[in-house]
């Protein structure tokens, strides 16, 4: 892996191109040889990878849809062109393709959910359609043509019955033809159309974004369970009612959005919330489970033997506060060391107390391990 190439110029890209506009960066990254056509194939047999295939065209307008895991039979029994392998979290099973993620450090690591790969044969993609999530496509191997179309939200028609959500009309706004090393991106909502020019394999950073109604839902979840069942309506003081006894009364809004101001005013509890949710493991079936480890065993098996980063635990930090995989641990840590844990592939033998404090702790709760 080169060292970290930055594929933009952090600051103008934030400010200007950042959930606003696409991108294309040409010859920005240089990612020989991560991954190949038959090992992306081979994750796609397994059973604890997400996987789909999806073959058709626009023109026929007749798509499948095959969720994984697949046999080798299936590979060996397709046809020559239109149709696309796609492989969920190819981070999480291989070093090579994590390392990538570096390259967009300048962006919250809590907010990227995963790196997805795709191989297409001549004539492959999934149609023109649009995500609700922002997106950097990196081509890795052959060409791909990119079509970037108009803006789209909840009230964009999609094409009826068929497998996969395909948009009825694309109004062509750009085109691009992407070599090795070319990253697009683009923002929420923007529609586009890839098609493979021949094989090919491009590479797919996407970032989380919950809904409102999501947020809302979960942080709703979380703060039930923070508050006493004591804590109850009260209207003490309340006007006389004779005239009007089934009326809700503008002091009884008040009353109730003062509870819930009451809640989302709570600093704090926000952010509890918050670091918990966005740790959350994607997939459970990354999780290691959890372990008991003395401190004299712990000691003695680290000076030996590095730890390693469960590639599908997710770490995130705020102040004294540490979150791994939705849960928060209180540390008595400095940036410079909760930055060293949270961005650690490997972490070695260290002296300081408190990162081996840490350390012991994401040991046994699942998130470090060791590899021997």
């Amino acid at each position: 892996m080169p060292p970290v190439q930055n594929p933009f110029n952090s600051q103008e890209f934030l400010n200007t191109y950042w959930q606003q506009a696409p991108l294309l960066k040409r010859n920005a990254l240089s990612l020989h040889d991560i991954i190949t056509a038959d090992e992306l194939a081979g994750l796609a047999t397994e059973a604890e990878v997400e996987s789909r295939l999806i073959s058709g065209s626009n023109e026929t307008e007749q798509w499948t849809l095959q969720h994984g895991p697949f046999s080798d039979d299936v590979f060996q029994t397709l046809p020559e062109r239109d149709w696309t392998l796609l492989v969920q979290a190819v981070d999480h099973w291989v070093p090579e393709v994590r390392q990538v993620l570096a390259q967009f450090s300048f962006l919250p690591r809590w907010r990227i959910d995963d790196i997805m790969i795709s191989f297409a044969t001549d004539g492959g993609g999934v149609g023109p359609h649009f995500d609700q999530y922002d997106v950097f496509l990196v081509q890795l191997a052959g060409q791909r043509e990119w079509k970037i179309g108009q803006m789209c939200d909840e009230d964009s028609d999609l094409v009826e019955n068929i497998p996969v959500k395909v948009l009825s009309a694309f109004e062509e706004q750009d085109a691009w033809v992407l070599d090795p090393g070319d990253v697009l991106y683009l923002p929420p909502g923007v529609a586009h159309w890839g098609t493979s020019l021949g094989d090919s394999m491009t590479l797919s950073v996407g970032f989380r974004a919950p809904s409102d109604s999501e947020t809302i839902a979960e942080l709703g979840h979380f703060m039930s369970s923070m508050v006493s069942d004591f804590q109850r309506y009260g209207d003490a003081g309340i006007s006389q009612r004779n005239q009007t006894p089934h009326a809700i009364e503008e002091e009884d809004i008040d009353r109730v959005q003062a509870i819930i101001k009451r809640l989302a005013d709570d600093r704090s509890l926000v952010s509890e919330w918050f670091g918990q949710y966005v740790t959350e493991p994607k997939y459970d079936d990354m999780n290691v489970d959890t372990q008991d480890w003395s401190d004299e065993s712990f000691m003695k098996h680290w000076q030996h033997h590095p730890l390693y980063r469960n590639p599908g635990s997710r770490l995130a930090y705020r102040e004294q506060t540490l979150f791994v995989d939705g849960q928060s641990y209180g540390v008595n840590a400095t940036p410079e060391e909760l930055h060293l844990i949270c961005d650690c592939d490997v972490l070695p033998y260290n002296h300081n107390v408190h990162i081996q404090r840490i350390a012991l702790q994401l040991l046994n709760a699942g998130a470090l391990i060791f590899e021997d």
